[in-house]
């Protein structure tokens, strides 16, 4: 599996613009096809129940080791990776306890160990491909997650001030020195006045 950003095929044309807030709005819209109309999924995650040892915990460690997994220059604390999962703006915060178990459960059936949280990268990566190779429910679940991850990492949504730090963007602009925002004698990038009075002539 690769595990570098794997978003590219839903770019827009070339030539064309996308602003981030539209980025975000069709990063709902993809994921809210998980749970739209789709009866088998939806009992589905009523059939399993969440990881135990503290659901809380343990799940956001297992989602947190899975956005590691599919977003590698993602950093932050357990609370701050597992945080888009269980965001009520989008549809998939009511699957995120049975995402976290299935997760655990190919970690089981694949390594013998059911902390998918504790595998090495590369070990991860093989679950996660079996999830998205599995069947038709499994897939829609996995790459929903791996979308919403993604966007939630390198779109840096949830600090404007900090920015993105994935993709080396700093944010707002508050704190950089004015010669670090501005030229340091503007006239020179001025054109040359057309008139004396600076009117039309």
């Amino acid at each position: 599996m690769n595990t570098s950003l794997e978003i590219l095929e839903h770019a827009e044309p070339a030539g064309a613009l996308i602003t981030r807030r539209q980025l975000l709005c069709r990063a709902g819209v993809l994921v809210a096809g998980l749970a739209s109309g789709c009866t088998p999924l939806r009992l589905a995650f009523h059939a399993e129940s969440a990881p135990s040892r503290g659901e809380g915990g343990v799940t956001d460690r297992v989602l947190a080791a899975f956005v590691r997994a599919v977003a590698p220059r993602a950093d932050g604390t357990t609370e701050e990776l597992a945080r888009v999962f269980a965001d009520r703006a989008y549809p998939f915060a009511p699957y995120r306890s049975f995402f976290a178990s299935d997760l655990c459960r190919r970690a089981k059936d694949r390594f013998g160990t059911k902390s998918f949280d504790l595998l090495a990268e590369d070990a991860r990566a093989r679950v996660i491909e079996d999830g998205l190779k599995g069947d038709a429910v499994a897939r829609r679940l996995y790459s929903g997650a791996v979308f919403l991850a993604q966007i939630a990492v390198y779109s840096g949504m949830y600090d404007d001030a900090r920015g993105a730090r994935a993709i080396n963007f700093d944010g707002a602009n508050s704190g950089f020195p004015p010669e670090t925002l501005t030229y340091p004698v503007p006239g020179w990038y001025l054109p040359s006045a057309s008139s004396v009075d600076g009117n039309p002539r």
